[in-house]
């Protein structure tokens, strides 16, 4: 994906102030979607046994490549963003879905969509809160946390150096190179013209993606931040009860985690192999305690809400 921002554009670059609800919505059935297991593995596991009758269609109308624009309203709560979704007009309903193949094995209210119903429109309002309800209402604190500590960073980015510096500090999941916003993930919805750009920090993406505004700016979700990078932190030592519980290598990859790391980092840092230190992250992952992010050829790691308490209980 190469995205041109020319200078009318730059004057134009926002920054989304809370966690979208639709955003994220959107972000986790796609991780729902794929067969990769490293990322978000503990989320999908949790989440898998509880997933509404629904769920079905979702995946149908968010896994067959570009999102239709109207399930991605601008802003707001998740009751503004479901009242947005259930006042689009039919016509804008049926011509977003007319690229989705065939609704087969689907509730009759699911092919009704494709022709802009205002019943079947209800019934996905309705099918959408029972997923975040489900899937991620549990886990809302986290992402709220999670896209504020992004914000925040991305915030000082703009204050020491200005646009540029704010767009150069979206490494290493886009680069910035003027006139250009990089990434090696292809996007179908680049947009030949832009009206700006506003950034979404999103807790459940796992890669960058674009959503062209039909008259507004271009809106581009990316992967929150997993901890501030302007802090650099020592790892807490390895409490006695937390290597009691879990081995003393386990133990202290939770203690790297806890402050970010790669595969490779872990490695080193507790003097093993690369294959066995991610046979430990796969264990601890197995168990719900760490959460591990692709990009690329990396994989970082870091501790979910139930390994942060872990830790923390061990340190008391």
């Amino acid at each position: 994906m190469r995205l041109e921002l020319k200078s009318r554009d730059l004057t134009r670059v926002g920054l989304c102030n809370v966690a979208d609800p639709c955003w994220e919505l959107a972000s986790s059935v796609r991780l729902l979607r794929d067969d990769d297991e490293v990322a978000f593995g503990w989320w999908r596991r949790r989440v898998r046994g509880r997933l509404p009758e629904s769920f079905p269609v979702l995946r149908w109308l968010y896994g067959s490549g570009e999102v239709p624009e109207f399930l991605l309203p601008a802003g707001g709560d998740l009751a503004s963003g479901l009242a947005a979704v259930l006042e689009t007009p039919p016509d804008r309903v049926r011509t977003a879905l007319a690229g989705l193949p065939e609704p087969r094995g689907l509730p009759p209210w699911a092919a009704a969509l494709r022709s802009g119903a205002d019943a079947a429109l209800s019934r996905l309002v309705q099918a959408l809160r029972e997923y975040f309800m489900a899937a991620l209402a549990p886990h809302w604190d986290s992402v709220r946390a999670r896209v504020e500590l992004d914000r925040q960073a991305r915030i000082q980015a703009l204050a020491d150096g200005g646009v540029d510096g704010l767009l150069a500090a979206l490494r290493p999941v886009l680069r910035w190179e003027p006139p250009y916003l990089v990434t090696g993930v292809a996007s179908p919805g680049a947009p030949r013209r832009t009206a700006g750009v506003l950034l979404v920090p999103t807790y459940f993406a796992v890669q960058p993606w674009l959503v062209p505004g039909s008259a507004g700016p271009v809106r581009l979700g990316y992967p929150a931040l997993a901890e501030d990078p302007r802090v650099r932190r020592a790892p807490h030592a390895t409490p006695r009860a937390l290597a009691a519980l879990l081995g003393p290598t386990r133990a202290a990859a939770m203690t790297l985690a806890a402050a970010g790391c790669s595969t490779s980092d872990l490695a080193a840092r507790l003097g093993v192999t690369p294959s066995a230190a991610s046979k430990h992250m796969s264990v601890l992952r197995a168990a719900g305690l760490i959460a591990s992010h692709r990009n690329r050829n990396t994989v970082r790691h870091s501790l979910t809400p139930l390994g942060i308490a872990l830790v923390d209980g061990a340190s008391a």
